[in-house]
């Protein structure tokens, strides 16, 4: 005859919260009892082992095989980490054991098994739900801990540096790119650029007085606001007579790349190996998909906020919004671009259906 796991368990249970209720219906009682009380005493009995035969497989082998069934797609890592909790819970359970032995029996006796497993249970539960703080907790932790390092000063990469030509100070740009934060390191002006924005800002020519006092009131206030050091250099290039040669033989002494918008100090200076930043590319790169007054087949998906819109996308997710196109909702439509609209979150493109 093969007896089942379950059986056993509701016996185990029946018997033990039979002994509970017979022991706590005598401990209640008199040393002599009176017939109430014996008859007390065999009801709890009787009720222990009634609640043991019927809960006891919820309460042992469903949760046991529950938690084997879980713990085959939990990480290794939480097991650990629920494991320290249950450890945790457990020294809490013996730190409670001496004033609940003081309980008179029968909690004395059975209290503290209950305190150790449910605070067991607290333990790896908590552990667990809270998994993202200990270990960021523990992270934080070794990150302050002190840690034994060489001297670091002699072997750090020395700061970039990024020559600037007359060019690049003239445009203005320069210092809402430098402001972006998407170029790092020291801006160097050379001292026979700086002396080239001098002559300009002195010449007789309207034009070039303008250029030139533009560039130093843009260097001035670079100097002052600019979320990347200026450095005005004063460097002497032997051999060489013209600015431009000058920039190319400091760039390649010094191994740094040129800020220009020249197109012929671009190409001399990619021939001799040296890097150049063009803010013409930089601006051609993040020029807008689209334009004012261009043609486009988009989509219709959704409708817009106001005046029968439709709204269609750009293969890159950006929205076209078309006015009085709702009625094309999952048709195709030719539209003209009409306006564009830079937002901090994206760029929003305004357009009408073009005319058959």
């Amino acid at each position: 005859m093969k007896v089942s796991l379950n059986f056993l368990a509701r016996i185990a249970g029946m018997l033990a919260l039979a002994y509970l209720g017979w022991a706590t219906g005598r401990s209640l009682s008199n040393p002599r009892p009176d017939d109430l009380q014996r008859f007390a005493t065999q009801l709890l009995l009787l009720a222990g082992a009634g609640l043991g035969l019927l809960v006891t497989p919820r309460l042992t082998i469903e949760p046991v095989e529950d938690l084997l069934r879980h713990s085959r797609n939990v990480p290794l890592s939480d097991l650990f980490l629920i494991g320290a909790g249950v450890m945790a819970g457990l020294i809490f359970a013996v730190l409670l054991t001496v004033p609940i032995s003081l309980l008179p029996a029968p909690f004395s006796y059975y209290l503290p098994t209950l305190a150790a497993a449910l605070l067991a249970y607290l333990g790896g539960t908590i552990s667990i739900f809270r998994k993202r703080d200990i270990v960021e907790s523990l992270r934080n932790w070794r990150r302050a801990a002190p840690t034994l390092t060489l001297n670091t000063s002699e072997s750090a990469p020395p700061a970039r540096r990024l020559i600037v030509d007359t060019s690049a100070i003239i445009d203005g740009r320069i210092a809402a790119v430098a402001q972006t934060g998407f170029i790092e390191g020291t801006l160097i002006i050379p001292g026979f650029v700086l002396a080239e924005l001098q002559q300009l800002a002195d010449s007789s020519d309207d034009l070039r007085r303008a250029k030139g006092r533009r560039g130093l009131e843009l260097l001035n206030g670079m100097q002052k606001q600019s979320a990347l050091p200026v450095e005005v250099m004063n460097v002497e290039v032997s051999g060489a007579t013209k600015v431009d040669d000058k920039l190319v033989a400091m760039a390649r002494q010094y191994g740094c790349p040129i800020i220009t918008n020249d197109f012929n100090l671009n190409r001399v200076a990619g021939l001799q190996g040296v890097t150049v930043l063009s803010l013409n590319q930089l601006s051609e790169a993040v020029r807008p998909p689209v334009t004012q007054d261009q043609r486009l087949h988009v989509m219709i998906r959704n409708e817009g906020n106001a005046r029968q819109q439709g709204v269609g996308y750009l293969e890159d997710g950006t929205p076209v919004i078309v006015e009085d196109a709702r009625h094309l909702i999952g048709q195709s439509a030719e539209v003209v671009v009409i306006r564009l609209h830079q937002t901090q979150t994206g760029r929003l493109v305004f357009a009408q259906l073009a005319e058959s």
